[in-house]
């Protein structure tokens, strides 16, 4: 498979490169040109690429010259001019080898966090070791439990598992959710509709361009957005033509929508095709239409998503839904409190399973206008999938549902797609009467939390409030496909109401959980945080720091990574709760002595200020 490799754009020859093809025209559609010239650059960086040879030996090579011409520095007691001049030059190629090398690297270890690291440290090469090795699949167990170790047999069952899960029939239902617009917070108005269909600009375009990172993954064409960006002088204009005519339009061409699903393993030895994360590889030109029709979309998310759904809307942290979760959990280990519970809930392959009818009915339901859920529905309805496999691509099937992980709308439409669960529950508790708020929640009338498909739901320990979640969960799983996940449903209930037990749980057929819980990467606890509780923290900045292990940093690349990736943890649970000072203090300890000694434990003798 082609990759475009971000270090070519230091080339000289790059840019003339680029205008010898761009100029060539070509009479079809603007986006087929595109698509057309981006094809025809590839052997011409193909052969750039082989040209620049070995980039890690380059830099030995040009550090091994310059040492020489030093050495002769060293001798030579009149320090000659030419030799001076010599170790100028070497130094210049010595730099440029490097920085090309450290260029290349940063891509493929994909250190989006470290972006002027150690000049030839190790950890690169590190983090490109152990994103190729995480990546690798050399045996899986199927459906029957059979064990396959044969490469083409490996390969047929993730091609036939993600052909299931997101090809196959289509279903083209006619569903109406207007119904559900007396509880909907906020429908669009006609400055708003107006606004998100007014025509795209070169502005527009160029920022969404530029927004996008150079380390990700590129999608089925090999190119990333470091190659629009550096040759932006000279392709901008016809891409701009090309997103242009699409908004006209409305039309996307195949090629453009063509999508390779990288398997991300979410264990840490994952034996099963489901133990994998599918994560879409889009094509740049895709990406910048979904970029603009994400940032029109994020003007008006904050009034069309009830407060109690957090993810991904502008000015909503996720600190927020934790601190109340924890407010809500609290005196949960009290008898004499009123009885109440809650059902944490997770649905099963959330994004790969959303049907493309509901979604157009949901965009309807909130307002918006035919034209700009056109343009959504050419975008999300007409994908076909490749796998990448052990750095080959693999099958070719169209989509039929489901919202792709890793692209920019995706997350947004899924957020209008949990609204339409609040409405739906809001309904059925309005209409039914019988519902029974959560102590405490009754005022707000607060009954869910949500962040994408992490749901919490709250209610008063009693058969009529749990039969209500249960019909309002039912009827969201028919019309949109997400369906909650067997293995990840639990029923908290307080101590106050245990002797419900019994009742209610056979009602919905889940589990019983028991505090302390995870939500979002914290634990909720009926009393306050132990120190006991805190040990997940210390534990994962060990990990952390282990993981660096035998790499060589300096002092101001550990001083990077404490700043960037350790404090973080820190900062996160301080977000939620006060830290026992035993806990801060063993938070400092593991960062003092990994900025002063390494992971090697080898540190520098003290020296006294007196």
């Amino acid at each position: 498979m082609f990759r475009f490799d971000n270090y070519l754009t230091l080339s000289s020859e790059f840019l003339p490169s680029v205008q010898r093809v761009w100029r060539h025209r070509i009479v079809d559609t603007s986006m087929f040109a595109v698509t057309r010239k981006l094809n025809a650059l590839k052997p011409v960086f193909r052969a750039q690429r082989q040209k620049k040879g070995d980039l890690a030996n380059n830099v030995k090579l040009a550090s091994t010259f310059l040492n020489s011409v030093q050495d002769l520095l060293a001798q030579d007691k009149k320090c000659s001019l030419l030799l001076l001049h010599l170790e100028f030059c070497c130094k210049m190629i010595l730099r440029l080898a490097t920085r090309l090398e450290q260029n290349m690297l940063l891509q493929r270890a994909k250190i989006a966090w470290m972006k002027g690291g150690d000049q030839g440290s190790r950890i690169f090469f590190r983090k490109v070791a152990k994103h190729r090795s995480s990546k690798k699949v050399f045996q899986i167990t199927n459906s029957g439990g059979q064990v396959l170790t044969e490469q083409q047999d490996v390969i047929s069952e993730f091609v036939a598992y993600y052909q299931n899960l997101l090809g196959g029939d289509r279903r083209d239902r006619v569903i109406d959710l207007c119904y559900l617009r007396p509880w909907a917070r906020h429908i669009l108005s006609k400055a708003e509709v107006l606004s998100l269909v007014q025509p795209v600009t070169p502005g527009e375009i160029k920022h969404a361009v530029f927004d996008i990172d150079e380390v990700k993954a590129p999608g089925p064409d090999g190119y990333s957005s470091g190659f629009f960006k550096a040759a932006w002088p000279i392709v901008g204009e016809e891409v701009t033509r090309a997103i242009v005519e699409f908004f006209r339009t409305g039309r996307l061409l195949k090629q453009v929508n063509t999508t390779l699903i990288s398997l991300i393993p979410k264990v840490a030895t994952p034996t099963v095709v489901a133990e994998f994360r599918p994560i879409s590889c889009c094509n740049v030109l895709y990406k910048i239409i979904t970029k603009i029709l994400v940032q029109r979309m994020r003007g008006v998310l904050d009034k069309l998503i009830s407060p109690s759904q957090n993810a991904f809307v502008p000015g909503r942290p996720i600190g927020d839904n934790i601190l109340l979760a924890q407010e809500l959990f609290h005196g949960y280990n009290q008898q004499h409190l009123p009885p109440r519970c809650a059902l944490k809930v997770d649905l099963r392959k959330a994004y790969d399973t959303v049907e493309w009818d509901f979604l157009r009915a949901v965009l309807t339901l909130f307002g918006f206008p035919a034209q700009f859920i056109s343009w959504i529905d050419e975008c999300v309805t007409t994908p076909a999938f490749s796998v990448c496999l052990n750095g080959s691509s693999h099958g070719f099937f169209r989509g039929a549902r489901g919202l792709r992980q890793g692209y920019p709308m995706s997350p947004f439409l899924f957020v209008f797609i949990m609204q339409v669960l609040t409405l739906i529950l809001h309904q059925f508790i309005d209409q039914d009467g019988k519902f029974s708020y959560h102590w405490r929640c009754g005022e707000v009338q607060l009954f869910q939390l949500g962040f994408a498909d992490d749901l919490l739901l709250f209610s008063k320990a009693d058969s009529s409030s749990i039969h209500i979640f249960k019909w309002g969960l039912t009827v969201f799983a028919d019309l949109s496909g997400l369906h909650v996940n067997p293995h990840k449903r639990h029923l908290i209930l307080s101590r106050s109401a245990t002797a419900q037990r019994d009742t209610l749980l056979p009602i919905l057929g889940y589990q019983e959980g028991h505090l302390p819980l995870r939500y979002l990467g914290l634990p909720l606890l009926a009393s306050r945080l132990s120190i006991a509780d805190c040990k997940p923290i210390l534990w994962k900045l060990d990990d952390r720091i282990k993981g660096w292990d035998g790499v060589m940093l300096s002092f101001a690349g550990r001083v990077q990574l404490i700043k960037s990736v350790l404090t973080a943890l820190q900062v996160y649970w301080a977000m939620a709760f006060i830290l026992p000072k035993t806990v801060i203090r063993e938070i400092e300890k593991r960062l003092r002595s990994f900025l002063w000694k390494g992971c090697n434990g080898v540190g520098y003798a003290k020296v006294s200020w007196q």
